[in-house]
């Protein structure tokens, strides 16, 4: 089997399907890290994210760090949560 073919069963099995706005892009990214699930792929672009904003501007970075924070229970819902709250 192919080594694409066996990314994406890995990445179907520990998310239950692709992920919705997926790119090929995380795929790569996610075989590099050998990350298959999608919330702690996000995790971690987040953490990397913060660490090049620490690097540049450390005030800014814990504004983010802060907001993030206050707003966690909102990013954890998942796309059906919300969908359901609206109806």
């Amino acid at each position: 089997m192919g080594r694409m073919k066996q990314l994406c069963i890995d990445i179907m099995e520990a998310n239950g399907g692709i992920p919705p706005g997926m790119t090929i892009e995380d795929l790569v990214r996610m075989n590099e890290m050998e990350i298959y699930s999608w919330e702690e792929y996000e995790r971690e672009q987040q953490k990397i994210r913060l660490q090049h904003l620490e690097s540049e501007n450390p005030g800014e970075a814990a504004k983010v760090a802060e907001t993030e924070q206050m707003f966690r229970d909102f990013y954890n819902q998942t796309r059906e949560e919300k969908e359901g709250s609206e109806q």
